[in-house]
């Protein structure tokens, strides 16, 4: 029934109760609000969620809303004419022209701006919009997924998010686990990304050692399925040998033990919580090479937001560019 759905790797019975729930799901028109941590699948359930559904012969849209600075988004959702604004030297179809028919998936939801949440929950309530600069009213048939990972109840209470939207959004919630809940994948997903990635470099990978595997299981995953799947793509292609062995894997998982657990019984909440921050985006700035706008993606912040908490973790983003 959901062939053209890209593989969802698991075992655990709570995810595989979520993706039940989201094939049935995926059969309605209904909007679907998908919540997690960053790099936990969302991307790849709301793929799933389109490929079982009747559009699935249709144009699945994406957009990170975190992604683009301030003003941008209102222009990439919903178009602009030629001349609405300087440096607009021709028409500019939107996400949601591109996605007509089909499905539009809006990952980092929590980052539109109020005047795009007001234009957001017209087109759902009423299916029509007119581009920037525009008159004409236009009329789509759209599945909206939404996605995010922080708390957008909490945004409401906060005032930065409406509270109508919240509910247009949040007809089908559907929240996906952190790994560090469901260990018991790390093996399946190890497998499934190794012959991947193998593939990929063109080189013959069989696997871990039990010691490295001990590490991979041992290891909290702050940055969920996205970051050990990056993990095993530097050790594939870095590996000398057809084994990934113990002295592959990465020093920040061998041992970020010894790294966070001396010092936290003399640091209070607030060193604790800025020590993993630090920890979390200088990881992720190794891995983008200190490429903001992927940093930023990655991490699920808008541009501004990661260079003011760079800023305040005193971290030189300029150091990991190569």
């Amino acid at each position: 029934r959901c062939a053209d759905h890209p593989e969802f790797i698991t075992q655990n019975a709570q995810v595989r109760r979520l993706l039940a729930q989201a094939d049935r799901v995926a059969e309605s028109p209904a909007t679907v609000l998908l919540t997690g941590e960053s790099g936990t699948g969302k991307e790849v359930l709301a793929r799933r969620l389109h490929g079982c559904s009747p559009r699935r012969r249709a144009s699945f849209v994406r957009l990170n809303c975190a992604s683009l600075p301030e003003g941008v988004l209102e222009s990439e959702l919903f178009g602009h004419e030629k001349g609405a604004f300087t440096g607009a030297v021709r028409q500019h179809l939107g996400r949601f022209e591109l996605a007509n028919r089909g499905t539009l998936f809006l990952d980092e939801i929590g980052a539109a701006d109020m005047r795009v949440q007001l234009r957001l929950l017209r087109v759902l309530q009423e299916r029509e919009f007119e581009r920037v600069g525009g008159a004409e009213t236009l009329r789509v048939d759209v599945r909206v997924i939404a996605a995010t990972n922080v708390d957008l109840r909490e945004e409401v209470r906060k005032g930065t998010f409406r509270e109508d939207l919240f509910y247009r959004l949040n007809v089908v919630p559907l929240k996906l686990p952190p790994l560090r809940q469901r260990k018991g994948d790390i093996p399946l997903l190890i497998e499934h990304f190794i012959r991947r990635l193998a593939a990929q470099n063109r080189c013959k990978i069989r696997g871990l050692d039990a010691a490295a595997l001990n590490h991979f299981l041992a290891y909290p995953w702050p940055g969920n399925v996205r970051q050990l799947e990056n993990a095993l793509e530097r050790m594939v292609i870095l590996a000398s040998d057809s084994l990934l062995r113990e002295e592959d894997v990465p020093e920040e998982i061998v041992h970020w033990q010894d790294e966070e657990e001396p010092d936290l019984s003399q640091r209070d909440f607030k060193e604790a919580r800025n020590s993993f921050e630090r920890h979390f985006l200088c990881e992720a700035l190794h891995r983008h090479r200190g490429v903001i706008s992927q940093v930023a993606e990655d991490v699920g912040l808008s541009r501004k937001s990661l260079y003011a908490k760079l800023e305040h973790l005193d971290i030189d983003y300029q150091h990991y560019r190569t």
